[in-house]
């Protein structure tokens, strides 16, 4: 009804202005908030972010790349339509994975593609110096529209070490 509010109460039951159905539920959210194992979100000031776990480092930066597109889509990303190689350096381990993270959200936001799966995962790591990493990523074509918009992978933060006999990593985003 034009001009009149209509207000909602917790059951989705109008009170005034006329009874409206109730609003559908969001889909339920697993443990942690993320779908993808060893991968929990974080909260940030203003921003969103991530602390990630995984047996070995390849792991570690598929978790990332998965992780990073659930936070923009939170949504599953469809089968594999094309496939791309990417491979990347970096002064440091964190620094590696913040441009392998930019690349996939580059992908996604520009492309419309997000990973679907990962072939060969290659990351070099020999110490505090220079690292790289060299995948084959399977990307899928998102119909889903993103539900927020990741401006970028900030170095607040940033880590990538071993720890407890496998990887750790804490990657904070510019929302």
């Amino acid at each position: 009804m034009r001009g009149e509010a209509a207000l909602l109460t917790p059951e989705g039951k109008g009170t005034g202005g006329g009874d409206r159905p109730p609003a559908p539920a969001p889909p339920p959210r697993p443990p942690g908030g993320l779908p993808v194992p060893g991968a929990r979100a974080i909260d940030h000031t203003a921003d969103i972010g991530l602390e990630l776990e995984a047996p070995h480092l390849p792991a570690l930066f598929e978790r990332a790349a998965f992780a990073a597109v659930w936070m923009a889509l939170e949504a599953p990303v469809p089968p594999a339509a094309t496939r791309r190689a990417l491979c990347l350096s970096a002064g440091d381990l964190p620094a590696l994975l913040r441009r392998w993270l930019q690349e996939i959200l580059y992908w996604q936001e520009v492309d419309g593609l997000a990973p679907s799966e990962f072939g060969p995962v290659g990351v070099e790591a020999g110490g505090p110096g220079p690292a790289a990493i060299e995948a084959t990523v399977a990307l899928g074509r998102i119909e889903a529209k993103p539900v927020r918009e990741i401006k970028g992978v900030t170095y607040h933060g940033l880590a990538a070490d071993r720890r407890r006999g496998g990887w750790y990593a804490r990657v904070v985003f510019d929302v």
